[in-house]
């Protein structure tokens, strides 16, 4: 809590703000930035100007790069360059089988074979697609400065 300070008293001088810490009385400042001969007071809406340069800037850029590559690859599947097809089958999805009769609970499933559709789409055009996604990513990591 600020606590008011008398310059000079006796002398009918100023009152400044000041702020007691420890029984050692600190001036409380208040920073203000303008042109010469105008203030305008530093606050949440106007906040004091930073300027950056030289290295500074470029370790945001790099940081800004890094973080974006990172938010990128969140949640995007990268196919397998060999065209073999990777599926995960979570519990409360696994299929029906109807060749071997409704299986009632699978807990490992070494091998899958001869899927024709992954989320009712043809499983063929799947691997070229993620080929295209991964592309695309490699791509957007591209920056020419």
């Amino acid at each position: 809590m600020a606590d008011n300070t008398t310059l000079n008293p006796g002398t009918g001088g100023d009152v400044i703000a000041s702020d007691d810490i420890g029984g050692i009385k600190f001036q409380r400042v208040k920073p203000a930035w303008g042109v010469d001969g105008s203030a305008v007071d530093t606050s949440e809406t106007s906040p004091l100007p930073v300027a950056a340069y030289g290295e500074l800037i470029e370790a945001i850029e790099a940081m800004r790069f890094a973080v974006q590559s990172l938010t990128r690859s969140i949640g995007q599947m990268m196919p397998d360059t060999a065209a073999r097809m990777r599926v995960n089958i979570e519990a409360g999805t696994l299929p029906t089988v109807t060749t071997v009769g409704t299986v009632s609970t699978v807990t490992t499933m070494a091998t899958l074979t001869n899927q024709t559709q992954i989320g009712g789409l043809a499983a063929t055009e799947q691997i070229p697609s993620l080929m295209r996604l991964g592309a695309d990513s490699l791509r957007r990591n591209i920056s020419v400065t």
